[in-house]
């Protein structure tokens, strides 16, 4: 009686957070508040110590030596109030490579644990982590590619957890101002919590981005991006504009779009950057319907570029 009410509790948390038999939604989250604020469009993102969850490659064509951070998301706090609290970072070693290093922890709302004659027991909180390693090469001057492998570890209940692997594939040219980017994600075994298995939400990625120079201190990039959910034939894109005034401040605004008939929501998204002598704080905040989960969705990164 008590595995069967724990069960219950723990696939009303998946039908809320998980995609028609997918779990470990977090793995979607990108939890860079850049890529979060221009549309999720993260495929084509710059190196930063983000890339590992946008596109590692780009860590192989950055200017800089390496860079780390740490953010914090407070996801579909309107309903079931996730947070999502990530820490990553790169280095380069030599000319054309790139090691990158990451971990986020997922951490749902928590629940009564009760006794067979219904009395209250204690409660426990449901978690996620990933253990995130990737390297990234670059092949020519403009052209990289990246792997990455992650551990995740999912615990649903007290007698309901369980782990995979997945890995990730990448790739990033970079020719003048223009940006193109392809990525294979979370491609891996499924978790099984002792009663099913769940697969994960497996997604191939295609983004492009401009630069345009409007004058010297002045900066406007535009980025698009398309996605193909491969579990579930569902179908995102999203779009992105980024203003930036000196390499100082950025001012951005974003849009995703998610197949309502898979579940996935769309939205609006507007964001805020600071930089100054490589350290860069960032800022992003969902808007969407009042009886969308991801209304008054915010995230907020701080990180250094060396």
């Amino acid at each position: 009686m008590k595995r069967i009410y724990i069960i219950s509790l723990i696939l009303s948390i998946l039908s809320v957070t998980s995609i028609s038999g997918q779990t470990a939604q977090f793995l979607t989250v990108s939890p860079d508040s850049r890529t979060l604020s221009l549309g999720g469009t993260g495929v084509i993102s710059p190196a930063s110590a983000f890339a590992i969850y946008n596109n590692n490659a780009a860590t192989a064509l950055s200017p800089f030596k390496g860079a780390f951070a740490a953010s914090y998301t407070m996801w579909q706090p309107a309903t079931t109030d996730n947070q999502l609290m990530s820490l990553s970072g790169f280095i380069k070693m030599g000319k054309r490579s790139a090691i990158s290093l990451g971990s986020r922890l997922f951490l749902y709302p928590a629940y009564d644990l009760s006794n067979p004659q219904g009395i209250v027991t204690g409660a426990f909180n449901p978690r996620e982590l990933s253990v995130d390693l990737g390297y990234a090469y670059n092949i020519s001057g403009s052209f990289s590619a990246a792997a990455t492998v992650h551990y995740i570890s999912s615990k649903m209940g007290p007698q309901a957890a369980g782990s995979a692997f997945a890995a990730d594939l990448g790739l990033m040219y970079q020719p003048g101002n223009l940006s193109l980017g392809l990525t294979a994600t979370n491609l891996g075994s499924k978790i099984d919590y002792g009663y099913g298995s769940y697969s994960l939400p497996a997604q191939i990625k295609l983004g492009a981005g401009y630069r345009f120079s409007l004058q010297e201190k002045h900066l406007l990039t535009a980025t698009v991006q398309a996605g193909y959910l491969i579990v579930n034939s569902g179908i995102t894109a999203g779009i992105g504009l980024e203003y930036s005034y000196n390499n100082l401040i950025s001012l951005r605004v974003g849009g995703h779009y998610g197949d309502p008939e898979k579940g996935i929501p769309s939205h609006l998204s507007a964001g805020l950057g600071l930089n100054f002598k490589g350290l860069t704080l960032n800022a992003a905040y969902l808007l969407a319907q009042k009886d969308s989960p991801l209304a008054n969705s915010l995230s907020v990164g701080l990180g250094w570029a060396f």
